[in-house]
């Protein structure tokens, strides 16, 4: 692994886990109730459960399969915060209901990806959320989704190695969108202690993420 690539992993690795120890006991803690607590607490999980993953593939050098987690995780971050603050209430007690078990549907269909970003911006949330979200799309979408879907990016790269500079652009945006999981987390059990302290993560080990 490249020298630059295998440093600024091992100081994203530190970063996660600093995530971690904030987050600690997270999962035990008792949430307020309601299907959109439980939607938006899921889905911040499953994001840094990508963020992880990610990781994990680019120290085993399988890049190929790291970079296809990107889209994946970004959208978990999105559903997870559209969900929490702009998803209708007929839509949350909707996507709440359990499919028929012979019923492969589910049970709401989300709305686009511009209509979240869109309705995010709208939201009670801090318009730096959305702002962020939506800067990312602009970057990267049409590469996200070749990564994910097998596109012509993905094969030519599959063939001609990754450049390094792709690799760490890729680390830094998984680890800003573990970042915004992590709050997403801490705004969803309403710990405002817990989000100060994820900031002063985020201050302290600002090299290893995009800049605001």
């Amino acid at each position: 692994m490249i020298k630059d690539i295998a440093v600024l992993l091992d100081r994203s690795d530190t970063f996660h886990n600093a995530l971690r120890i904030v987050l600690q006991d997270e999962t035990e803690r008792a949430i307020p109730p309601g299907a959109r607590n439980n939607a938006a607490f899921s889905y911040g999980h499953i994001a840094l459960e990508h963020g992880s993953a990610f990781q994990h593939l680019l120290s085993v050098d399988n890049p190929t399969s790291a970079l296809a987690l990107v889209r994946l995780q970004y959208e978990a971050v999105l559903r997870g915060s559209w969900v929490f603050y702009a998803a209708p209430d007929i839509w949350i007690d909707s996507f709440g209901s359990q499919p028929g078990s012979n019923s492969r549907k589910e049970p709401a269909e989300f709305p686009n990806v511009y209509k979240m970003l869109e309705e995010l911006a709208a939201s009670p949330a801090e318009r730096v959320l959305a702002q962020s979200l939506s800067a990312l799309k602009e970057q990267a979408w049409d590469a996200l989704n070749s990564y994910t879907h097998g596109g012509l990016r993905l094969m030519v790269r599959s063939l001609d190695g990754f450049e390094p500079e792709l690799l760490a652009w890729m680390l830094r945006t998984t680890n800003s969108l573990s970042y915004i999981a992590a709050q997403l987390l801490a705004h969803v059990a309403n710990e405002p202690v817990r989000s100060n302290q994820l900031l002063a993560t985020r201050n302290a080990m600002s090299d290893c993420m995009h800049q605001a």
